[in-house]
Parts: C-alpha cells; sequence; structure tokens
C-alpha cells in the first residue's frame, strides 16, 4: 500500500504534507503493540517537521477502522465487481461483522466512490 500511495520515494506527511519522515521500529523487530493490546504488521512514520505520527491509511476511507485492512479490501472488490452493488446485511454475514460496522464500510465505499477515480477514490470525505 505504501507504493501505491507514496510511490517509490519518502514517505509524505498527510498533516503537513512535508516529505520526510522516519520509520519507527517495532520493539521486537517484526509486529508493534497497537492500544488493543494486539500485535499490528502496520509500518509507524513520524514526520520530521510537525512530529505526528501517521501510517499509510491517515487520510484514506480505511483510517480509523477497526476492520482489518483485507476485509476492506474484499468488501471494495465487491461492490465494484457486483452489477447491482451489495447489502450491508450481506457483508455482515459474509464477513462475520456488526450491522454497524457493515452499514458503516459501505457508505465510506460509496461516498469513496463518487469523488473523482483516480485522484480521490480512497480519500476521506
Amino acid at each position: 500500500m505504501e507504493k501505491l500511495r507514496w510511490g517509490y520515494g519518502e514517505p509524505v506527511c498527510p498533516h503537513c504534507a512535508n516529505i520526510g519522515a522516519y520509520f519507527i521500529k517495532p520493539r521486537n523487530g517484526e509486529t508493534r503493540q497497537t492500544n488493543r493490546g494486539s500485535g499490528t504488521q502496520r509500518r509507524l512514520w513520524t514526520c520530521k517537521a510537525c512530529r505526528k505520527q501517521f501510517t499509510v491509511l491517515v487520510g484514506t476511507i480505511f483510517h480509523g477502522s477497526h476492520i482489518a485492512v483485507r476485509t476492506w479490501l474484499l468488501v471494495l472488490f465487491e461492490m465494484c465487481s457486483n452489477k447491482n452493488g451489495i447489502a450491508a446485511r450481506e457483508i455482515e454475514r459474509k464477513y462475520g461483522l456488526t450491522p454497524k460496522s457493515a452499514w458503516f464500510m459501505t457508505q465510506r465505499i460509496r461516498e469513496g466512490m463518487k469523488r473523482d477515480p483516480l485522484a480521490g477514490m480512497l480519500a476521506v470525505c
């Protein structure tokens, strides 16, 4: 996802748009601890200018969700591939989500699809 968002250059801070950040290494070298106590493979960056932390998901429709990125991508694929779309209730049953989470995902994806297809499809509303 980092290559899709930033290309092969350095990460760009979503808070101040400064190019240049340093990678925060996990303490055990493999995964870092989240605030819920589980481990995650997501890489964490700190901006050199504003000193705020960010991941590749900040500023996208995936930001602020405790749902796995894999689930987001599967639902996004299903919504794009089905001719008539997909209901939140079907997503709820297929992926074991709560009704509120399934509705939230579908609404965010639909809002993201309203944007310019290339530049802002995954941007936050």
